[in-house]
């Protein structure tokens, strides 16, 4: 049976626009994986806002760099999210969250 994964993106970003592209061809064929603006209305209705990205799987929310920890393992980059590397994963993610828009120009 597929897992459901909805994955809340910044639709205003170019970077999340083309990673959102890439995760879903990433992800295994037993996760089906839905994609929503935060800048929708379902989005503003849950409390979401633009600063992180969201996943739900079922009842659980994932947020930040949880969210892309959790994406990242159900990959074939999952070594990337064993305790070893979370260090570097954490300081790339918050490098890459405060500088979405500037890295952007080079997409």
């Amino acid at each position: 049976m597929k897992s459901r994964w909805i994955l809340f993106y910044d639709g205003a970003c170019p970077l999340c626009i083309k990673t959102k592209y890439k995760i879903a061809n990433l992800l295994g064929n037993d996760i089906k994986l839905a994609v929503v603006d935060l800048n929708s209305s379902i989005a503003k209705s849950k409390g979401y806002d633009l600063s992180q990205v969201v996943l739900e799987i079922g009842p659980d929310i994932y947020r930040g760099k949880k969210a892309w920890l959790k994406i990242i393992s159900h990959t074939k980059y999952a070594w990337f999210s064993h305790i070893l590397f979370r260090p570097c994963f954490i300081v790339f993610y918050y490098f890459v969250n405060k500088n979405r828009k500037f890295l952007s120009r080079f997409i």
